[in-house]
C-alpha cells in the first residue's frame, strides 16, 4: 500500500507529464490506437506496442490520505503553455492537465499538475476509435422516432467529436450493519358482507401480519465510482483546428464547457463501467487524447460514494428481513478497510446545434454505449397524441355501445 506520506520526488514519478512520441518512419506524433495496446501514427500507419509495466493497479488507504489532505490546499487555475515543440503558446483550461498543442499536435500538459498529492494510478484505455463513436451517434439518432427526420440526416456529417478521460474516485469497504424493524407478510382473510341483492356473500380481503425482526448483514463494496469530473471548456485557444465552426459554437455555448453539462446529466449513465479492464497508467494511453485533472476533492467524493454504500446497504437489510413489506427502525454500521483508487474513463463526447439551439452527446469508450439529447418533432408529437386520442375515442364508444 502507498506510503501517503511520500517524498516529492515519489510524487513527480507518479507521471507529471505526458511525452511525445515521434513517429520514426515520417517524424508525425504517434496516438493511442483504440481497441490496441499500440500506438499509431495517423499518416503512414507505422504502429509501436505499448511495453507492459511491473506497476499494479493498486487501493490506497483512504483515511490516511484523508489526515494528509487536511493540511494541504489544491489551486486550480488555467495556464498559458509553450509547446515543446513548435514554441506556440496557448491557454490550458484550469481543468485539463493533458491536451495536444493546437497548432502542431504535440502533447502538452499543466505544470502545477506536478505539484497535485494524487495522480492517476490507473486507467481504462480506449476501446471504441472515433469512427465507431460517431457511427453509434448515428445508429443512436435514427432509432429515436420522435427525432426529426432533418436531424437524421444532420447527423450524418462530422459532429466534432473528440476523446477525453474523465477522472473517477473509486472506493471498496467492508460493512458490518446492525439493525432492528419488523417484517411485513400479507395474507387473504375471508369476511362475510351483504351484497346490494341483500344476500349475505363471503369476500375475501389483503391483510399484512406484522413481527418484529433484527439481525446483521455484512458486505463488501468494490469499486464504488463516483465521478470527479468539474468543467471542461473546449473553446478559446486550445479548440481542434478540426473541428467545424458549427461544433465550436456549440461547445461554446454550454456554460462550463460540455463536460459540465454532459456530467451533470449523465451522472448516473457514467457509472456504468467495467473497472475489471483498469490498467496501470502509461503516459501511453493518454497520447493523442484529452485528461482532466480531478475537480470534486477525496473527501467530497468519499461523502458521495457513502451515499451509495449506504443505499446499498438499506437494500441489503431489506432482503435480509424478507416478507412483502418492511420497517426499518435502527440501522448502525461499521466501516472497515477503506481504500480508493483515482482513475481515468474514456469518453467521447461533443455538442451540436440544430436549429438554433445546441444539444450535447457522449459515448462511453469503453462500450460504446451512448447518452445524450435530441429534439423532439413537433408534427410527430401532435400526431403521436391525435393519434392515442382518436385511438380512446374509439375504445370508449365501442364500449359504450356494447353496455
Amino acid at each position: 500500500m502507498e506510503n501517503p506520506n511520500a517524498s516529492q520526488t515519489t510524487l513527480n514519478q507518479m507521471t507529471a507529464k505526458v511525452r511525445a512520441f515521434p513517429c520514426a518512419s515520417c517524424g508525425a506524433k504517434f496516438s493511442f490506437a483504440p481497441g490496441t495496446k499500440s500506438l499509431k501514427c495517423p499518416y503512414c500507419g507505422a504502429a509501436n506496442e505499448i511495453s507492459d509495466t511491473d506497476d499494479a493497479v493498486e487501493e490506497l488507504d483512504l483515511e490516511a490520505w484523508l489526515d494528509k489532505l487536511v493540511a494541504e490546499h489544491e489551486t486550480h487555475a488555467q495556464e498559458q503553455i509553450k509547446c515543446s515543440n513548435c514554441s506556440a503558446e496557448q491557454t490550458l483550461p484550469a481543468n485539463l492537465y493533458a491536451s495536444a498543442c493546437t497548432f502542431c499536435g504535440t502533447p502538452i500538459t499543466s505544470k502545477s499538475y506536478a505539484q497535485r498529492s494524487i495522480k492517476p494510478k490507473s486507467l481504462v484505455p480506449f476501446k471504441v476509435t472515433k469512427l465507431q463513436a460517431q457511427d453509434k451517434w448515428r445508429a443512436w439518432i435514427k432509432g429515436m422516432w420522435m427525432a426529426p427526420s432533418a436531424l437524421k440526416q444532420f447527423a450524418q456529417s462530422d459532429g466534432g467529436i473528440k476523446g477525453m478521460y474523465i477522472p473517477y474516485w473509486t472506493f471498496d469497504a467492508n460493512t458490518y450493519s446492525r439493525y432492528s424493524g419488523a417484517r411485513g407478510d400479507n395474507y387473504s382473510e375471508s369476511y362475510e358482507t351483504t351484497n346490494s341483492n341483500g344476500e349475505r356473500v363471503t369476500q375475501t380481503r389483503a391483510q399484512t401480519r406484522w413481527m418484529n425482526v433484527s439481525g446483521t448483514v455484512s458486505f463488501f463494496h468494490d469499486d464504488v465510482l463516483v465521478p470527479a469530473s468539474g468543467t471542461y471548456s473546449a473553446g478559446g485557444k486550445g479548440a481542434n483546428a478540426a473541428q467545424s465552426a458549427q461544433t465550436r459554437q456549440a461547445l461554446a455555448q454550454i456554460p462550463g464547457g460540455v463536460g459540465t453539462a454532459l456530467m451533470g446529466a449523465f451522472s448516473n449513465e457514467l457509472r456504468t463501467w467495467n473497472t475489471k479492464e483498469l490498467v496501470p497508467y502509461q503516459e501511453e494511453y493518454i497520447t493523442g487524447f484529452q485528461a482532466e485533472a480531478y475537480q470534486v476533492g477525496l473527501k467530497e467524493g468519499f461523502a458521495q460514494g457513502r451515499q451509495i454504500i449506504d443505499a446499498k446497504i438499506h437494500s441489503l437489510v431489506e432482503q435480509d428481513i424478507g416478507g412483502d413489506h418492511q420497517r426499518i427502525a435502527s440501522l448502525n454500521t461499521d466501516y472497515t478497510h477503506l481504500t480508493f483508487k483515482h482513475i481515468l474513463l474514456p469518453v467521447w463526447m461533443s455538442a451540436y446545434i440544430f436549429k438554433g439551439k445546441t444539444y450535447r452527446f457522449m459515448v462511453n469508450g469503453q462500450t460504446g454505449e451512448v447518452q445524450g439529447e435530441s429534439p423532439k418533432s413537433g408534427w410527430k408529437i401532435f400526431f403521436s397524441v391525435a393519434g392515442i386520442l382518436v385511438l380512446l375515442f374509439v375504445f370508449l364508444a365501442v364500449f359504450g355501445k356494447h353496455r
